[in-house]
């Protein structure tokens, strides 16, 4: 069990979250939600003891904390092998077989590892220190639909209590049965009961309740004011005691039943906003063509003889486990990797925007602005200023270094650069992994209206739904193979 006790976090002497008052107990199984940079993965490392509160108190009962981070930390070279190094020889087979990765050599060095099986090795090592709480940051990222499914179930039946921060809408539906909001209007934490899809219906209540009841006070608190102003306008010009005793029990029943109990205004939840991701293809016009291609690192086939073709405005989801090359294709589309035989054409007058799940494309020296204005052939009809606002970096957030950003501030940035460019064929790696919900449905709308083809790995349900993916190309036996058939909802995660 872990109790909080008017906890309050700080940062940079404001107040991130304040009278926190909860018990979180064994068996619980909570969703963290919120926009990028209200202090999701502050709180979740608050309940691991990795950071102190401002104020207040936190106790953990009888529990054995296992915590997941966002952003998985390896030394360069680092070895499968080292990285679970402290997990007893004992049960270090039992959990890589667990999450997958029972073939992986103890000398595969982790770099060399997709972002998938990275991810699954971090699980492996956290649930090889025998937890009784699960703290889990994005879990899903990066895994395909094999140990999605095996995580759903693994924590539907984990013993312990289970704490997870996830933008993944399926995974908060499925999974858990108390939604935490984290909401920076109020730097308060709100708690509803049931999944996400119940969370959202209660919250927008909420929000409209609010507003009536502010509403209903605004207007309640008009007509009391002019009232006293033409009491009191009238009493300077017909003074009489009875008048007076009138004037001062209103006032007091103003202050005391409005002034003193003001509701708030509700602010508007913040989203960005983008107008349109710009480009356009004609039908039929050729976009990409794999011929023939194969790649290997060192002694190890990742593709053999891969051949397809993309046309007109065609947008296509590559499926496939972690571990079988689907970003090493990408980046041998967009010329980041050279394949070693076949050939690669991108299509006449072509222009490639490239998202990469690793986030490489961006400097992390220079400054939010400074990334923003160094994009080369941006199309912007605002200032830099309103287009990074428009994204949620307003004020000094634009003089922030890129390195100090969250993981979801990076994402909205680099949207950013590809929203103020022109492409005809947008290749996305993962898009949406550490980017909130609210977020996610702007940029599937923009995506939604745009004229080019698409070329997309991702594992979200609802955002391969919310594209309506026309064609699937699926990485299997070393080789890309065409899928006819139409997509469900059982496919996306592959």
């Amino acid at each position: 069990m872990i109790v909080l006790k008017n906890i309050q976090v700080d940062i940079l002497g404001e107040p991130l979250f304040e009278k926190v008052n909860m018990v979180i107990r064994s068996g619980d199984r909570i969703g963290i939600v919120g926009p990028n940079g209200s202090g999701k993965t502050t709180f979740m490392r608050l309940l691991a003891s990795l950071v102190e509160a401002d104020d207040g108190s936190l106790r953990i009962e009888q529990e054995r904390i296992g915590y997941l981070p966002q952003d998985i930390a390896y030394e360069e070279g680092e070895t499968v092998g080292a990285f679970m190094a402290s997990t007893p020889v004992s049960v270090r087979g039992k959990v890589l077989k667990e999450v997958g990765l029972a073939k992986v050599d103890m000398e595969t060095l982790i770099a060399e590892l997709s972002g998938g099986q990275k991810r699954r090795l971090a699980l492996a090592r956290v649930l090889g220190s025998g937890p009784t709480f699960l703290l889990l940051d994005e879990p899903t990222n990066h895994l395909d639909r094999e140990t999605v499914g095996w995580l759903q179930d693994f924590i539907k039946g984990f013993r312990g209590g289970v704490v997870l921060i996830s933008h993944d809408r399926s995974l908060l539906n499925s999974v858990v049965h108390k939604i935490l909001e984290i909401d920076p209007r109020t730097q308060t934490i709100i708690e509803y009961k049931g999944n996400y899809k119940t969370y959202v219906e209660a919250r927008d209540k909420r929000d409209a309740l609010q507003f009536d009841a502010y509403e209903r006070q605004q207007k309640e608190k008009k007509r009391l004011e002019a009232w006293l102003a033409l009491k009191r306008q009238d009493a300077a010009i017909h003074a009489a005691p009875n008048k007076g005793k009138t004037i001062r029990a209103k006032a007091k029943y103003l202050q005391r039943e409005i002034l003193d109990k003001e509701v708030a205004r509700p602010d508007a939840r913040k989203k960005i906003k983008v107008a349109q991701l710009d480009g356009e293809v004609a039908e039929g016009k050729l976009v990409c063509r794999f011929e023939s291609v194969s790649k290997a690192f060192g002694d190890t086939p990742i593709l053999t003889n891969a051949s397809f073709e993309i046309r007109g405005r065609e947008r296509v989801l590559l499926l496939g486990n972690n571990g079988t090359g689907k970003t090493t294709l990408l980046k041998m589309l967009v010329g980041e990797t050279e394949q070693d035989s076949g050939t690669i054409k991108i299509g006449e007058a072509v222009s490639v925007g490239y998202f990469s799940q690793e986030q490489e494309s961006l400097n992390k020296d220079n400054t939010v602005l400074e990334e923003l204005e160094s994009t080369p052939d941006l199309l912007m009809g605002d200032s830099a200023r309103a287009v990074l606002g428009g994204f949620l970096f307003s004020g000094d957030d634009v003089f922030k270094q890129v390195s100090d950003l969250s993981l979801g501030e990076r994402v909205r940035l680099i949207f950013a650069k590809l929203t103020n460019q022109r492409h005809e064929l947008l290749v996305l790696d993962e898009p949406t992994n550490h980017l909130d919900i609210p977020s996610r449905e702007v940029i599937e709308a923009a995506l939604q209206e745009f004229e080019g083809a698409i070329l997309a790995v991702s594992h979200d349900q609802f955002f391969v739904e919310a594209l309506g993916f026309d064609r699937k190309l699926e990485i299997t036996r070393k080789t890309v193979q065409e899928i006819r058939e139409s997509l469900d909802a059982s496919e996306v995660r592959d």
